[in-house]
C-alpha cells in the first residue's frame, strides 16, 4: 500500500515541521533520486520511486481545510478497503480505478528495461479512446530483446540503428563498457542494454532526448492520430507515473481537463505547464486498487446470487 499526498502539499507538510528548502531538497535527493546498484547506500536509504510503482493499493492524503471533515476522504478510503479485503466484490470499482487498471494493464506491454509507464485517455465518459505505453516506436526492436553480443558481433542487424553500428568511436567505448557484463548470458539471461544510459556516458552527459523509447502518455495521443479520432477536448489522461514536461505540453493542447497520476515526475511539468496559462487541467493523485489488490478484491469468492440463496437455504 503506498499513502502518498500530491508534491505541494507534501512539502508545505515539511515547512510547518521547520524543514528548510536546502532539507527538503536533500531528502528528495536522497529518497527520490534513481539508485545505481553498485552505490552501497543504495541498499540503507528509502526508494519512494520504486515503492509507488510496486504498489497496488493507492491511498491519497491530500491536505484539507475544512478542519471538521479533515480526516473523511482518508477514513472513506480505508474503510472501502478493509470492505472489500473482508467481502470482495461487495462493490464494483469506480470508473477511475477501471481505467487506471487500464493503464496498468497497458504498461506491461512495454519493453524498456529501466521502467515500464502506462497510460489511457478517455473522454469525459471515462470511455477508453486510446493506451499507450513506453517503447520504441513501432518497427524498432524494444530494448528488452536487444543485446550487447549482438551488437558487438554485428548479429541481428535490423535491431541496431545505423548510428550504434557505424559510429567507430561509440562502438569502441560500448564494446569496452559490455565487459562488465560478459558473465550476463551465463546466467541465462538477456544481455540487453540501454542506449540513452550507455550514449550519455559515452558522451558525458544527463540528456533525456536520447530515449529510444516514445513516453506513455505520448503513445496514447498518437494512437488516436494515428488510427482516426473525433477529437479528446474535455477528455481525461491517466497515467501510472505522471506526465513530464513534454508529455504535459501535449496534454494541454489535446484540451485535457483532469490528469491521473500516481507517480509525480521530479520536473517542473505541473509549475511551468500545467499550471500555466488559462486552460489548466486538474492534476490528481489516484486512490483505489490496481494490478492484483484489483482482482483480488473486486472478483467476488461466489456470485452473490449464490451467496443470497445459500443463507436462505
Amino acid at each position: 500500500m503506498a499513502v502518498s499526498a500530491p508534491e505541494f502539499d507534501r512539502q508545505s507538510r515539511l515547512r510547518k515541521k521547520k524543514y528548510s528548502e536546502a532539507d527538503i531538497s536533500f531528502i528528495d535527493t536522497i529518497e527520490y533520486t534513481p539508485k545505481d546498484l553498485d552505490n552501497t547506500q543504495y541498499y540503507s536509504v528509502q526508494d519512494i520511486q520504486a515503492c509507488l510503482q510496486r504498489a497496488d493499493l493507492y491511498v491519497s492524503n491530500p491536505n484539507v481545510s475544512n478542519r471538521v471533515t479533515e480526516f473523511h476522504q482518508l477514513a472513506n478510503q480505508i474503510i472501502k478497503f478493509i470492505s472489500l479485503i473482508r467481502r470482495p466484490g461487495i462493490v464494483t470499482p469506480s470508473a477511475v480505478e477501471r481505467c487506471m487498471q487500464i493503464a496498468y494493464t497497458a504498461k506491461l506491454n512495454s519493453g524498456c528495461i529501466s521502467r515500464q509507464v502506462g497510460a489511457a485517455v478517455t473522454d469525459k465518459n471515462y470511455s477508453i479512446r486510446s493506451i499507450g505505453w513506453n517503447d520504441a516506436p513501432h518497427g524498432h526492436v524494444p530494448c528488452n530483446l536487444r543485446n550487447r553480443e549482438d551488437l558487438s558481433h554485428g548479429s541481428d542487424t535490423g535491431a541496431y540503428s545505423n548510428y550504434e553500428k557505424s559510429d567507430v568511436k561509440y562502438l569502441n567505448y560500448f564494446t569496452e563498457s559490455s565487459k562488465r557484463f560478459i558473465e550476463i548470458p551465463e546466467e541465462g539471461r538477456n544481455n540487453a542494454f540501454c542506449f540513452k544510459s550507455e550514449y550519455n556516458v559515452f558522451k558525458n552527459e544527463k540528456n533525456q532526448v536520447h530515449t529510444r523509447s516514445l513516453h506513455a502518455e505520448e503513445n496514447a495521443f498518437l494512437q488516436m492520430a494515428k488510427y482516426g479520432s473525433t477529437g479528446i477536448e474535455g477528455g481525461l489522461l491517466f497515467t501510472t507515473a505522471s506526465p513530464c514536461e513534454l508529455c504535459a505540453k501535449k496534454a494541454y493542447q489535446l484540451g485535457i481537463t483532469q490528469i491521473y497520476y500516481i507517480d509525480p515526475y521530479p520536473g517542473i511539468a505541473l509549475e511551468h505547464i500545467l499550471m500555466g496559462g488559462s486552460m489548466n487541467p486538474d492534476l490528481i493523485l489516484f486512490s483505489g486498487a490496481i494490478g492484483r489488490a484489483f482482482h483480488t478484491l473486486y472478483s467476488p469468492i461466489v456470485a452473490y446470487k449464490d451467496e443470497l440463496k445459500a443463507i436462505t437455504s
